[in-house]
């Protein structure tokens, strides 16, 4: 079975996971870094999400599952080791059409959750449409070290050029010259090495005409203070 890959917004979504053990946990802190409201729903919470409750964080519901509790949901996550729960949660949600997964069971939900690399807004997901969540993680172990934690501040660095770029009203064939001359140029390596004037003397003679470097050091010259360390 094929699955189609997406990246589902979830600022400010209900998401309701049912399952507080670690593999709950994981999910919701997944679903928090998303920006999404999330509600829980489990007899024990872990000690994180018991503190993430404590914190406002994450709302705890209830110990155990009402149907009632679906409702106004954007997603809902079934992580527990019911096998009858996780196929009342998947048909309820299905019946209301609200996206259900279910973690120990992927083809009983209507998506799946790939291995994931994450590096601020640079997202890099793994996924074997379920049949080797092991090699998946294999996989995203080595990407980890492939891209480390300064590619967050390099996407930033990337994004705001853009910005700068997209905002002249050029051709979209001229725009994208200039896009790949900038993921081709050492700009990571600048990053690094806290080297701005060389960043800037780049931008200098890609734009004409360039960029003011009084608006160039205002948006990005906090990325080179920081040495690209944003992860």
């Amino acid at each position: 079975m094929g699955y189609y890959t997406v990246c589902l917004k979830l600022q400010n979504a209900p998401c309701l996971v049912v399952g507080g053990g670690q593999v709950g946990e994981r999910k919701i802190m997944t679903l928090l870094s998303c920006g999404a409201r999330v509600y829980v729903i489990s007899r024990e919470l872990t000690p994180e999400l018991q503190a993430a409750v404590d914190q406002g964080k994450v709302e705890w519901l209830a110990r155990d599952y009402e149907t009632r509790f679906m409702e106004k949901k954007r997603l809902v996550i079934g992580a527990t080791d019911d096998q009858i729960l996780n196929e009342r949660l998947h048909d309820e949600a299905r019946e209301r059409g609200i996206l259900c997964n279910i973690v120990d069971n992927p083809p009983l939900g209507d998506f799946i959750l790939p291995s994931i690399v994450r590096r601020g807004d640079l997202s890099i997901a793994v996924s074997t449409s379920g049949k080797s969540p092991a090699l998946a993680k294999k996989i995203r172990q080595g990407l980890e070290e492939e891209f480390p934690g300064n590619y967050g501040s390099y996407v930033d660095l990337l994004g705001l050029v853009r910005a700068q770029i997209l905002a002249r009203g050029l051709a979209q064939k001229e725009n994208q010259i200039l896009f790949e001359a900038l993921v081709d140029a050492p700009l990571l390596s600048w990053l690094e090495k806290g080297e701005a004037e060389s960043f800037y003397a780049f931008m200098d003679s890609l734009l004409n005409p360039p960029i003011p470097r009084s608006q160039l050091s205002a948006s990005m010259g906090q990325l080179f203070n920081g040495n690209g360390s944003k992860a």
